[in-house]
């Protein structure tokens, strides 16, 4: 597979679905596809580590949320995956907001959500909705950010909005040795379930800025 045609693949199915599952070559250079797509701002391994406190590197399964918002793909490549457990769970929040009044709109996009403070020009807090330069709705949430609001109308669009997540029927892909997953993070939210202590579940992730959008870092 040439690398015209993999980008052309991954940037149709991010399109109309928010991800792109596809198996790899080995002999395919992953970074150079990647790249294609847009500037890769970090990348980190993730595997089990005992001695760690985060819950990125342990066993435990992952409620959904997105990423930092300056990446708009995340990409996993798998480099081993356990024997049991250890799936991808993707919720496509463009599904979700089909739910959602106007009014319950606006008020999502007046709550505020912590960033990940990473990068050196992060702000404090973003919204968890907001509307891109293409007049798409952009999602950026992890239940541990959320700056609980006071106000009663902004927390049952919040309460609604969750309970939507944890009621909807995720994606499941188990990513086997070679695969390469990339998501639509301003779109999509995504989790784990959990593994086997001591399993051979390992993960490159990247997080991709895209060339066409703004630089917001």
């Amino acid at each position: 597979m040439t690398l015209a045609i993999a980008k052309s693949i991954i940037e149709c199915e991010l399109s109309e679905k928010g991800f792109s599952h596809i198996q790899f070559p080995q002999s395919e250079n992953t970074e150079e596809i990647l790249s294609s797509l847009g500037q890769v701002i970090q990348k980190t391994e993730i595997k089990e580590n005992p001695k760690s406190t985060r819950l990125l590197s342990s066993n435990q399964g992952m409620s959904f949320h997105t990423d930092h918002n300056a990446a708009k793909y995340i990409a996993w490549f798998c480099n081993s995956q356990s024997a049991t457990g250890g799936q991808s769970l993707l919720v496509d929040s463009k599904k979700i907001f089909q739910n959602f009044s106007e009014s319950s709109l606006s008020l999502l996009q007046e709550i505020s959500v912590k960033t990940h403070q990473v990068f050196y020009a992060d702000k404090l807090s973003v919204s968890p909705l907001s509307i891109n330069d293409n007049e798409e709705l952009s999602v950026y949430y992890a239940e541990w950010l959320v700056n609980i609001p006071a106000c009663i109308k902004h927390q049952k669009a919040l309460e609604k909005f969750e309970q939507e997540i944890k009621s909807a029927e995720p994606t499941k892909l188990l990513l086997s040795e070679g695969d390469l997953l990339i998501i639509d993070n301003h779109r999509m939210l995504h989790g784990r379930e959990g593994f086997p202590s001591h399993s051979n579940r390992w993960l490159t992730r990247y997080w991709l800025q895209s060339s066409n959008i703004n630089n917001i870092i």
